[in-house]
């Protein structure tokens, strides 16, 4: 697999949210979150979130992907809950998680929140592989507003669900097929809320590299006027020659 990210912090004084992507040697496994709470409680979430996570998976198990990713995903939730409720500070801190767990022909895509993974394929075309837990979702869903209307919504950033915010969360988590040098894009709500899908598939198909691609998604969402921080991983299936 080939990996290329990029976070920055854009319009506000801090970067909350905090990502995992894997040095030589380490699992293939990519995770993106986006922090919430009150003066630096958001980073705090997101970073012991995907610390957490990242770490049950490394230490490896008995059990189908799918479970593995569903305890590590649970163990993060608990301890961003259980810290929340030992420091007064970090009351009502939460996090979104989108996490892939990539092999030779499938992956498993897990999410909770309203961070996305979108896969681009191949031989053309794009998806949205996760569902947002976000209220305008729900009301596009059931058919109240468009997705155009959706993305202007006073409430767009109201989220459904969050890690941390509660003792158990719901965590959506399925199988998915790719084939060679398909790209998956895990990305917090600062670029897929600001950027059309069609611009972010074109970006990454027309970039020279997946680093440039990662580089010019985050600085078109900064110029497209993204009031939040934008963070981007992309994951290739592509074999790399050593």
């Amino acid at each position: 697999m080939i990996y290329a990210y990029r976070s920055e912090k854009g319009v506000r004084d801090h970067n909350e949210d905090s990502i995992f992507v894997p040095t030589k040697h380490e699992m293939s496994l990519a995770i993106v979150a986006d922090g919430m709470g009150g003066h630096n409680a958001g980073n705090v979430a997101s970073s012991l979130a995907v610390k957490t996570a990242a770490a049950e998976l490394k230490r490896g198990g008995r059990g189908l992907p799918e479970i593995l990713v569903h305890k590590a995903i649970s163990k993060a939730n608990t301890a961003v809950y259980e810290l929340a409720l030992k420091d007064s500070n970090l009351s009502g801190m939460g996090t979104t998680m989108v996490l892939a767990l990539p092999f030779r022909s499938r992956y498993i895509a897990a999410n909770v929140g309203d961070s996305r993974i979108y896969q681009i394929y191949s031989s053309g075309g794009m998806r949205q592989v996760t569902t947002d837990h976000s209220y305008v979702a729900e009301l596009v869903a059931l058919g109240y507003i468009t997705p155009e209307q959706a993305k202007t919504h006073p409430k767009r950033n109201l989220i459904t669900r969050a890690l941390g915010t509660s003792q158990n969360e719901k965590i959506d988590i399925t199988n998915e097929t790719w084939d060679k040098d398909d790209v998956l894009v895990l990305c917090t709500d600062g670029l897929c809320g600001t950027l059309d899908d069609k611009v972010i598939e074109l970006t990454v198909r027309e970039a020279a590299t997946l680093d440039i691609a990662a580089s010019m998604l985050v600085e078109k969402a900064l110029k497209a006027g993204s009031t939040d921080n934008i963070s981007v991983v992309l994951v290739q299936n592509t074999e790399v020659l050593l």
